[in-house]
């Protein structure tokens, strides 16, 4: 009978280190996902400030926008709007139309250009 108590009672130490642990996982999530949100904020504002940039300089604003959002993409983010500012772990087809929907009016301009 002693045995089976002091089983008992290592099994619960061991438990009770084991639900510490999941609770100290927990928070750490917590706080990763309060950065990632404000990381995101952050980004969208550094977005939006691009933009209001670009409406004085003609298209040369929108021009380095573009390039900016490019740059993310290559560093493997999302900038479409389903998933934006979230790390990507391939080809997205949402920012790959999006980045070629932003493409078409430069290569529209530098035709009209020429002509």
């Amino acid at each position: 009978m002693q045995y089976l108590y002091k089983t008992t009672k290592e099994m619960e130490i061991k438990l009770h280190a084991l639900l510490a642990e999941v609770q100290e996982l927990k928070n750490k999530a917590r706080e990763m996902e309060e950065e990632n949100v404000r990381l995101r904020k952050e980004l969208a504002a550094i977005y939006r400030a691009g933009l209001g940039e670009g409406t004085n300089d003609g298209g040369a604003g929108l021009q380095r926008g573009f390039f900016n959002l490019l740059g993310l993409y290559d560093h493997e983010f999302h900038i479409c709007n389903m998933y934006f500012g979230r790390k990507r772990t391939g080809d997205c087809l949402f920012c790959m139309a999006f980045l070629r929907k932003e493409q078409e009016p430069a290569v529209q301009a530098e035709t009209n250009i020429q002509d």
